[in-house]
C-alpha cells in the first residue's frame, strides 16, 4: 500500500517537471538605462551615452537640458530649457551608443538660455515625450564677478567641475595672481566659490584668466580704461594729478579738461600713465576730465571749480587783526566779469568790485571800526555764489593814559585846563593798536568818583578845558578836586582809567564891566596929573620967558 502511494507521487512529480520544461519561459522586462562618460566636461566637449534594455524597434531621443525632472514626466511640460541632441534606435538587444557635444545654448525648447558652468542632465524619451532615464552631467567652468572692469578690481571668481581637493591656481595672461580671499582648493565635490583675486595693471581689451585644480579652464575679462584725479573739486590754478590705467600699450594720451587740453602724456607698457594738470581759468561748475589715447580708449571723471573765498593776513582767535590794517579779499570761482559785493557785515560797511574773466578778483580795504572779537566777510555775486571769512579783531585794550597837566596838588583855574600824554600803543606794549583812540574823562569831588562834577567821554584829543558852565568853585588844597582819563581804541577796547590826580582852586574875583571901566578912566587921569606935575618941576623958570 505504501509503495503504491510511493509510486502516484513520483509520477505526479515528474509529469510536473515535464509540463515546466514543456512550457516556454517568459523573459521578464528589464527598465532602461543610460550611462554617459565622462560625466563631467565642458562646452565643445564630446560625450559618449551607452542604453541598454530599450525597445528593439523605437527611436530613442536623447535630449540635455538644464532643468531636472524624474522618469514619468515629460518633455515640453515638465522640462521646457533643452537642446535635442540625438536620435538613435536600440540593437536586437535593445543596445546602443552614441555620443554629442556639449552645447554652448539650448535653443529647442520654449525657454531658450545659454549654457554654462554648472549641473545638467541627459533624458532619455521615446516618441511619446514621456522620459525614460535622467542622467546628471556637470558642465565645467568657472564664472567671474563681474567680467569686467578696471584695473584693481576685486573678481570673485566660482567653479564647478574640478578634482575633488586639489588646490585652486590662477593665471592672468600667464603669470600667477595671489589669491586675496576665499577657497582656495576645491571641496569634495570640485567645487571652490569666492575666490577673489585683484586685476594687475594691464591694458584696455580682454585678458585670460587661467584656473587650474588638475582640471584648467580658461575666461576672459576685459579691462576698462579708467582715469582717477587726486582731488575732485577746486579752484581755478590748482595742479591735479591724474592717473590712468587700462589704457592702450605705450600709447600718446591727451588729458581735457572741458575739451581744453590741459595735458599729454605716453602710457608705459601696461597701459598707464601719471601726469599734473592745472585747472584752467574758467567759472565755476562741474566739469568732464576727460584722458584719451591713439587707440581711442577712453575714461573721464568730474571736477567741480567750487566757489572760494581767503583773507589776507589770515587772523584768528590767537593772532588777531586791529581797526585800519589792511586786509585783502581774494575769491574765485565766481561769475566773471561780474560785480562783486563785499559785506562787512557787523558795522555793516560795504565794498564793490568787479570779477576777472576767470571769475577771480582781489580786493583791498581798511578794517573799519568793529568791537572785539570774530566778524564775518561775505563775498557774493549775486547769482547764488556767495562765501564767507572770518576776520577777528583784537581785544587787547590800549595803555593807560599818563595825566600831566595839571600837576599833583597844583593850584588850577576855576576853568582849569587838563592834558594827558596820547595813547599809541596797547596794554602790552604792541604798535597795532585799532585807532583812532578816543578817551573819557571825569573830574569829582571825592577819590572814589561817586560824585563826578564833570564826564566827558569820547573825546578825540588829550586834552581838555572846563566850558564856562563847567567851572569849579574855589576850595582848599585840603579839600581838592580829583580828575581821572582813560582809552577807548576802535574796537571799543577800554583801558583801566588812570591814577586821580589832584588839584584845587583859588579864589577868584571877576570886576564886572563897568567897574573896570571907571577905575581904568580914574586912573588914566591920574596918570596926567602925576605927569604935568612932574613936568612942572623940570622944567627951568627961564623956560617960559
Amino acid at each position: 500500500m505504501k509503495y503504491n502511494r510511493f509510486l502516484r507521487t513520483l509520477a505526479v512529480a515528474v509529469i510536473l517537471s515535464l509540463l515546466m520544461i514543456a512550457i516556454p519561459a517568459t523573459p521578464a522586462l528589464a527598465a532602461e538605462t543610460l550611462a554617459a562618460y565622462p560625466s563631467s566636461g565642458e562646452v565643445g566637449d564630446n560625450v559618449n551615452v551607452f542604453g541598454d534594455f530599450f525597445l528593439l524597434t523605437a527611436p530613442v531621443y536623447i535630449y540635455f537640458s538644464s532643468q531636472w525632472a524624474k522618469a514619468g514626466d515629460f518633455m515640453d511640460v515638465d522640462v521646457t530649457a533643452y537642446e535635442k541632441m540625438v536620435t538613435k534606435t536600440p540593437d536586437a538587444e535593445g543596445y546602443f551608443n552614441t555620443d554629442f557635444e556639449v552645447p554652448d545654448e539650448l535653443t529647442d525648447g520654449d525657454d531658450e538660455e545659454d549654457v554654462h558652468s554648472g549641473y545638467y542632465y541627459i533624458y532619455t524619451a521615446y516618441s511619446d515625450d514621456e522620459i525614460l532615464t535622467v542622467t546628471e552631467f556637470t558642465v565645467r567652468g568657472v564664472e567671474l564677478d563681474p567680467s569686467e572692469g578696471p584695473v584693481g578690481t576685486e573678481v570673485e571668481i566660482d567653479g564647478i567641475g574640478f578634482k575633488e581637493d586639489r588646490g585652486v591656481i590662477i593665471e592672468y595672461d600667464g603669470t600667477n595672481v595671489d589669491i586675496v580671499s576665499g577657497d582656495e582648493e576645491t571641496d569634495s565635490y570640485g567645487e571652490f566659490s569666492s575666490t577673489t583675486i585683484i586685476i594687475p595693471e594691464s591694458t584696455a581689451g580682454d585678458h585670460t584668466i587661467r584656473v587650474k585644480a588638475y582640471y584648467i579652464v580658461e575666461i576672459k575679462f576685459s579691462v576698462e580704461p579708467t582715469l582717477a584725479i587726486s582731488q575732485t573739486s577746486g579752484v581755478v590754478g590748482d595742479e591735479v594729478t591724474a592717473n590712468g590705467t587700462g589704457f592702450g600699450y605705450k600709447k600718446s594720451v591727451t588729458i581735457t579738461f572741458s575739451g581744453i587740453e590741459v595735458a599729454t602724456d605716453v602710457t608705459n607698457e601696461d597701459g598707464s600713465f601719471e601726469t599734473v594738470f592745472e585747472v584752467p581759468e574758467v567759472g565755476p561748475g562741474t566739469y568732464e576730465v576727460e584722458a584719451r589715447d591713439k587707440s581711442n580708449n577712453e575714461a573721464s571723471t568730474a571736477f567741480t571749480i567750487t566757489t572760494n573765498l581767503a583773507i589776507s593776513p589770515v587772523t584768528t582767535a590767537d593772532s588777531p587783526g586791529y581797526v585800519g590794517e589792511s586786509v585783502t579779499v581774494s575769491g574765485t570761482g565766481f561769475k566773471p566779469s561780474w560785480q562783486i559785493t563785499i559785506t562787512y557785515a557787523s558795522t555793516p560797511v560795504v565794498f564793490t568790485t568787479t570779477s576777472e574773466e576767470d571769475g577771480s578778483f582781489s580786493y583791498t580795504f581798511e578794517v573799519p571800526p568793529s568791537a572785539a572779537g570774530a566778524h564775518t566777510i561775505t563775498a557774493t555775486d549775486g547769482t547764488g555764489n556767495a562765501m564767507q571769512v572770518i576776520f577777528f579783531m583784537e581785544s587787547t585794550p590800549p595803555g593807560i593814559p599818563l595825566p600831566m597837566l595839571p600837576y599833583m596838588d597844583e593850584k588850577a583855574a576855576s576853568e582849569a585846563y587838563f592834558d594827558w600824554a596820547d595813547v599809541t600803543k596797547d596794554a602790552n606794549g604792541a604798535v597795532e593798536l585799532s585807532t583812532p583812540v578816543t578817551y573819557d574823562f571825569q573830574v569829582a569831588t571825592d577819590a572814589d568818583f561817586a560824585n563826578i562834577l564833570v564826564e566827558k567821554t569820547g573825546l578825540t584829543i588829550s586834552e581838555y578845558t572846563l566850558t564856562e558852565e563847567e567851572k569849579l568853585e574855589s576850595t582848599s588844597k585840603e579839600e581838592p578836586y580829583y580828575w581821572r582819563v582813560r582809552a577807548v581804541d576802535a574796537a571799543s577796547n577800554v583801558s583801566d582809567w588812570s591814577g586821580a590826580g589832584t588839584f584845587y582852586v583859588g579864589f577868584s574875583f571877576k570886576m564886572q564891566g563897568w567897574l573896570l571901566y571907571t577905575l581904568i578912566g580914574i586912573g588914566a587921569i591920574g596918570v596926567f596929573f602925576l605927569g604935568f606935575w612932574l613936568g612942572r618941576r623940570t622944567i627951568p623958570e627961564d623956560y617960559y620967558y
